[in-house]
């Protein structure tokens, strides 16, 4: 009788289960998996805009040969997009997870400083990023006048280069002053997942630890980061992803240009080329992870 009641629960919440991800695979057939066919197919075609819409003439892999042996920029372009994307995943899911660290602890005006950085997740998108880094991170202006901004880097680096900094070690201060915003506005998301995985964790844990000696840094390798390490799979996946699809990336940046253009074929060229370079590094960075994440379960 326990068995079949056990089976009967198991069958129940996998019914459940299913109802809660059919919203999730209709949104995929109609909004991603058709989408991804066509593009496909436009991909190997040259697109004429007529008066009843586009005509698709098949061309075989000449789009593809034109990105691979003709444009001398896509190449580039393509490794720097994939390349700087991976330090500063490093750095978001670092940072990250030392926010988590502190906004777990008891502290006044907890609930704000929570808050505060996952605001950002609320209110912005890819172009309203880009358009707050050029207004705060004076990487812009707007306008003729005199703008205020959030962090004065030109003024910082005229400060250190009045103390005799080396103009290498300058432009790095420089770089991290302007990645400070843009770091903390795309950490919203992996700050809240690393807090939910460190409030799982079990107190008696660190309880035993104390027991036994453990120093604060022993703890946080023995039982913190191991505890951690399967969110920290979905973390970095996410992360990659969000950065590989960021606004100011220059395949992204390819591929708007060349929609904006009205050059359709092209633009679904190279984003099946870039697709498939994605999926590949994020399949291996994936398969790397889930190895070395500890279950609770093994």
């Amino acid at each position: 009788m326990r068995k079949s009641a056990f089976r009967s629960l198991e069958k129940q919440r996998s019914r459940w289960g299913w109802i809660f991800l059919a919203p999730w695979l209709l949104g995929i057939a109609v909004f991603f998996l058709w989408p991804m066919i066509q593009t496909g197919i436009y991909s190997f075609s040259k697109l004429v805009v007529g008066a009843d819409g586009f005509e698709a003439n098949p061309v075989g892999f000449e789009n593809y040969l034109h990105f691979f042996t003709k444009d001398s920029y896509f190449l580039n372009n393509l490794v720097t997009s994939l390349l700087e994307t991976i330090p500063s995943t490093l750095l978001i899911i670092t940072f990250s997870t030392m926010i988590a660290l502190v906004l777990r602890a008891e502290f006044p005006m907890r609930g704000l400083a929570r808050a505060v950085f996952f605001l950002p997740v609320i209110i912005a998108s890819g172009p309203v990023i880009s358009i707050l880094e050029n207004q705060v991170m004076m990487n812009g202006s707007v306008g003729a006048e005199t703008t205020t901004y959030l962090f004065q880097a030109p003024d910082l680096t005229l400060v250190f280069a009045d103390l005799g900094v080396p103009e290498k070690i300058l432009e790095s201060i420089t770089s991290i002053i302007n990645e400070i915003f843009d770091l903390m506005w795309k950490s919203g998301v992996q700050i809240l997942l690393m807090l939910a995985a460190l409030n799982t964790i079990p107190g008696s844990f660190y309880e035993v630890a104390m027991m036994e000696g453990a120093t604060a840094w022993e703890k946080f390798w023995k039982i913190t980061l191991p505890t951690l390490s399967p969110t920290l799979v979905v973390v970095i996946i996410y992360t990659l992803i969000d950065g590989f699809t960021d606004y100011d990336n220059l395949i992204i940046q390819t591929i708007n240009s060349y929609y904006t253009d009205n050059n359709y074929a092209y633009s679904a060229t190279v984003g099946m080329i870039y697709c498939i370079c994605v999926l590949a590094v994020v399949g291996l960075v994936s398969w790397i992870m889930s190895r070395v994440a500890f279950y609770s379960s093994e």
